[in-house]
């Protein structure tokens, strides 16, 4: 049978289309499988009838959960043999603006939490009762680390090899592997609805996260490495349990 040249560029167009549906979707599954069994295991041994096991509380549910991220997601970097260096597990490349970085995640923190405060909003449920050393270990970096080796590092490195593929969003051209990264992390925080939050702090937290997402994936891409990602991260949650509060603080003069 013979296939003009068109129409042979035609059938491939298709066929990658269609893989690249096919591990786009695969990949969302295996990431909301890891979330679910790690929310369930968090909730699993954190209620009182498993106080005698560990104490509940949501530091002990977001230590929990953390843990399982880490794990599962290490676990499926072994099985599928990938490389650390793959899943950006390595050193970065390039020169990093470490200023940029940090302080990219200090405003987008701190906007979202004024934002909470200014329309009334009560927040993510998830941190109440959380004293200032649980914020700093487990907030600001435990989690900081463990979500992003989960996102960006496995579900991220995961669709390495569609990085070639990208789609316009005006003037700005973004990869399928970082628009991938940056919504999925932002859909695994709706569920705080279930847990207490209101419909305008998921809203914010959603907006909140889809752009941290964007900037941490971007910048995981650009250098090959989680490193930034996380610095990123761990920036975002001061701003948003530290700074935030204390720029709002300073604007209606209660200190």
């Amino acid at each position: 049978m013979y296939i003009k040249k068109s129409e042979e560029k035609s059938v491939g167009e298709e066929i990658r289309s269609v893989n690249s549906l096919n591990l786009l979707v695969i990949t969302f599954l295996i990431g909301l499988a890891i979330y679910l069994v790690a929310q369930i295991i968090g909730l699993f041994l954190t209620t009182e009838a498993y106080g005698p096991i560990i104490d509940g509380g949501n530091g002990s549910k977001l230590l929990l959960t953390d843990l399982m991220f880490l794990s599962l997601s290490l676990g499926m970097i072994f099985l599928t043999r990938g490389k650390l260096t793959e899943y950006g597990l390595c050193k970065p490349i390039g020169k990093l603006n470490w200023g940029q970085i940090l302080g990219i995640g200090l405003i987008i923190g701190s906007i979202a939490t004024i934002i909470i405060i200014v329309t009334g909003a009560n927040g993510n449920p998830a941190l109440s009762g959380l004293g200032i050393r649980e914020k700093i270990i487990l907030l600001w970096f435990f989690s900081s680390v463990t979500e992003e080796i989960f996102v960006r590092g496995f579900l991220q490195g995961y669709l390495n090899p569609l990085e070639g593929l990208k789609i316009s969003i005006g003037k700005q051209t973004i990869s399928y592997p970082v628009l991938f990264s940056a919504i999925f992390f932002g859909l695994i925080h709706i569920p705080l609805l279930l847990f207490g939050a209101d419909l305008i702090s998921v809203g914010v937290i959603f907006a909140m996260t889809v752009t941290l997402g964007f900037f941490a994936a971007s910048f995981r891409e650009k250098h090959q490495s989680i490193l930034p990602s996380i610095g990123i991260h761990v920036t975002t949650n001061i701003g948003g349990t530290m700074l935030g509060p204390m720029i709002y603080a300073i604007l209606v003069g209660t200190i």
